[in-house]
């Protein structure tokens, strides 16, 4: 597990870039950086200002705090992808979505 929170930050904005289908320059352009700095960031070499945060979760639509949170490397990175997916969308989406996959587990007599 990474403890450095830079790399936890950089793993994490890279992650919700890449879910969001953002190229780094979208992202710098969003938040008023440059490209480059977004590549430092996501390698763990720089470590954003808390107002830089503040305006890279806006633009990802996670709240900033996630963005620091850290997970287990060994743990599924497809799951990873799905709750990058899901931040910061419609409650009620997500419900749906929870009851979409719940009604496949039933049916393929996968839920625990």
């Amino acid at each position: 597990m990474s403890t450095n929170i830079q790399e936890v930050a950089g793993k994490n904005i890279r992650l919700f870039r890449q879910t969001k289908g953002l190229t780094q320059e979208n992202l710098a352009e969003l938040v008023n950086v440059t490209s480059s700095y977004i590549g430092y960031l996501e390698r763990g070499l720089r470590a954003p200002s808390l107002d830089l945060l503040a305006r890279i979760g806006t633009a990802l639509e996670v709240e900033p705090t996630v963005l620091l949170t850290t997970t287990a490397d060994n743990s599924d990175p497809t799951l990873k992808k799905l709750n990058a997916l899901l931040a910061g969308k419609n409650p009620k989406s997500i419900n749906f979505l929870y009851e979409v996959a719940m009604a496949y587990f039933v049916s393929t007599s996968e839920l625990v």
